[in-house]
């Protein structure tokens, strides 16, 4: 194998995308993408699967998952991408070892130690291009698992709907948990649990039952948004200006976001000329104030 054709020579391909984004600094962004036609083909082996590459991708691409949920026939992620950094020989090796397989990470050191310092700087620099980039980080987590699914079931063609969806996010505090919250309440609003954190393909789920990834990503949410918490509640205010360093606070900060987001107030009542149509699933008044006060109650001793 020869040095090129370990590395790419032409980096426009990899920038698609990229003139729509923010060019300085990084910035919080909403990516949505689902299956094509609307099926449901994302059965648990295919969550397990999607959401190995997409920690190991965003580990090489330095990209943080702040939470995510899978459901049966599309996917949403909210992720932060860092600004663009030079990153040391040392950590790209590292993430490389993360994403590729071993005979091709062996064949770049073999091409790496062997060349002229000009060339090791240009193998450097093609990987450096394809981190802090969403455009690519999207590109290889979707042409890799579609790689896989159709080679599990013996299948050709695409298994997207065309291209995922972004929307940038204002780093507010409200934009930033609102959108997470709407990502999280998928399954409630779905009716497929009455507690977000009994879902397994989510964030939230996965950060309550200890992964320490998701609870990462969790706590730079709150950390980001700084007053995560519900106005009006109570909440002590030398909490809310306190950044949140440890996993009880943030997820009880988080939960109280969740349940606010998700109430639904009941159904006003049929008249002659309205339609009858299916309630909304979300939380009721007495779930939401019940999450309220043992969210007071647990921050208010925080403080002691």
């Amino acid at each position: 194998m020869t040095t090129s054709q370990i590395h790419s020579k032409h980096p426009c391909a990899q920038n698609r995308g990229l003139r729509i984004l923010p060019k300085a600094g990084g910035y919080f962004v909403h990516v949505t993408s689902r299956v094509v036609q609307q099926k449901f083909l994302f059965g648990e082996e295919e969550k397990v699967m999607i959401t190995d590459l997409m920690f190991r991708w965003a580990d090489f691409s330095g990209i943080r998952i702040l939470t995510y949920c899978l459901m049966n026939n599309h996917v949403h992620l909210l992720l932060w991408i860092p600004p663009v950094q030079q990153v040391r020989t040392e950590e790209l090796l590292r993430r490389i070892k993360r994403v590729w397989p071993e005979r091709k990470v062996r064949a770049w050191m073999e091409g790496y130690q062997s060349s002229p310092v000009a060339l090791k700087k240009e193998m450097e620099d093609d990987l450096t291009r394809r981190m802090h980039n969403l455009p690519d980080f999207m590109r290889v987590l979707k042409q890799g698992f579609s790689a896989w699914y159709n080679k599990k079931h013996n299948l050709y063609g695409v298994f997207w709907d065309g291209r995922y969806r972004s929307m940038v996010l204002k780093e507010t505090p409200e934009a930033l948990c609102s959108v997470a919250a709407y990502i999280d309440l998928n399954p409630i609003r779905a009716g497929i649990c009455s507690d977000p954190r009994d879902y397994t393909w989510s964030g939230y789920g996965q950060a309550t039952r200890g992964n320490s990834r998701c609870r990462e990503g969790l706590k730079q949410l709150i950390r980001a948004s700084k007053s995560a918490a519900p106005r009006g509640l109570g909440f002590p205010e030398t909490t809310l200006a306190r950044k949140p360093v440890n996993w009880n606070m943030a997820q009880t900060m988080y939960r109280a976001w969740l349940y606010a987001k998700g109430h639904t107030p009941p159904a006003p009542p049929l008249t002659k000329n309205s339609k009858k149509r299916p309630a909304r699933r979300g939380f009721t008044s007495e779930e939401v104030l019940a999450v309220f006060a043992k969210t007071i109650t647990e921050l208010h001793n925080g403080e002691d």
